[in-house]
């Protein structure tokens, strides 16, 4: 997995696609209502639960979804296959790289994916710019490719 630095991701904001993957275990902590109310200038909230298999049989986890589902939430979420996702969260349990995974599993260049080191924990501890103004989004066309490999079966 490659690390980005927050210095690194505050001079390129302009240049990359930004994912606040965020969640929470704590039942008194909600990841949307966060992400509304701050986060990093441009970025995109990255749904675990919308953006893991919705089988309710599976009980509770997040599997990963389907090809076509993922598919439809990275061109909801206005991904490129060819953007520079830079990823991060607000969470005790580092939920943004369970999002990396997702965008390696599913045919992102691995190049092109990175974690923010520190998250949005270190990102406010070093008093850099956040908003709570809402991301433009423009929709895309995401083409996934599974790479079955990465996963084991039973």
């Amino acid at each position: 997995m490659t690390l980005v630095s927050t210095e690194w991701l505050s001079k390129n904001l302009n240049k990359v696609k930004i994912i606040d993957a965020s969640w929470h275990l704590e039942k008194n902590r909600n990841a949307t209502k966060e992400y509304k109310k701050e986060h990093i200038l441009n970025a995109i909230f990255f749904d675990l639960d919308k953006n893991s298999n919705q089988n309710k049989s599976l009980h509770h986890g997040h599997f990963l979804p389907s090809i076509k589902n993922h598919q439809k939430n990275m061109s909801e979420m206005g991904v490129l296959n060819t953007d520079r996702i830079i990823v991060y969260c607000n969470s005790n349990l580092i939920s943004s790289c369970r999002a990396w995974f997702q965008f390696i599993y599913f045919g992102h260049d691995s190049k092109l994916v990175s974690v923010l080191n520190g998250g949005m924990k270190k990102w406010k501890l070093e008093n850099r710019e956040i908003t709570s103004k809402e991301t433009k989004i423009t929709l895309s066309k995401y083409i996934a490719k599974e790479n079955k490999s990465m996963i084991k079966v039973k």
